[in-house]
């Protein structure tokens, strides 16, 4: 399959990444440092805090916070991952599914986020990453997908889990509990997903 081609069947994975390179854009010329994030200036511009989203009932932040980041780097980890999960997973799901599951893992991932670091100011998708990485593989353990093809990514995934875990074990600032959180969330929902799809839906995935 013609590269072009598989980018007209993820359009949703392009727009949530048009829309966090566009709001990151606006961050830096809004004056933040393109390298790191400014705490404060990103509280202005949506970003997750336990004392303003719960207690001043500003839950749109967890909503917010998914499209904001700290940093070129923390931008480019995290559409890389998105733009990967997309790649392969959105032609099997189709747009409906997959908005609806990056959505719901990534505002589950935000709240147990500010639940576990509630003095501490959260941004980046990267909890609803975790969530469509979840799905993929909860769908990899089913029947949905040729034997071969199950095998073939889910050493992938495999390797992505191992490759975080050991991100999580040597870098300060890993959000664990968001990154959990959306990973188990998003292995629900694909469980879930697995009764709504088709072995023609399956046939989708391909290397």
């Amino acid at each position: 399959m013609k590269i072009t081609d598989r980018l007209k069947k993820m359009p949703v994975t392009l727009v949530l990444i048009g829309i966090n390179v566009g709001m990151f854009l606006f961050t830096i010329l809004t004056g933040m440092d393109i390298w790191w994030g400014n705490g404060t200036q990103l509280l202005h511009c949506g970003a997750n805090y336990w004392p303003l989203t719960i207690h001043h009932q500003e839950y749109w932040r967890l909503l917010s916070s998914m499209f904001l980041h700290a940093g070129l780097w923390h931008l480019f980890t995290n559409m890389l991952g998105l733009f990967i999960g997309g790649f392969f997973l959105e032609p099997v799901l189709r747009s409906l599914r997959y908005g609806g599951a990056y959505i719901i893992t990534g505002l589950l991932s935000d709240y147990v986020s500010i639940w576990f670091h509630k003095s501490a100011v959260g941004v980046g998708a990267s909890g609803a990453i975790f969530g469509i990485y979840g799905v993929f593989l909860a769908l990899l353990t089913t029947p949905l997908f040729h034997r071969e093809t199950r095998k073939a990514f889910l050493a992938y995934i495999g390797l992505f889990i191992v490759l975080n875990v050991i991100a999580a074990v040597i870098s300060q600032g890993v959000d664990n509990a968001a990154h959990l959180a959306g990973f188990l969330s998003g292995a629900l929902i694909g469980y879930l997903f697995f009764f709504t799809l088709t072995k023609a839906d399956g046939e989708r995935l391909s290397v």
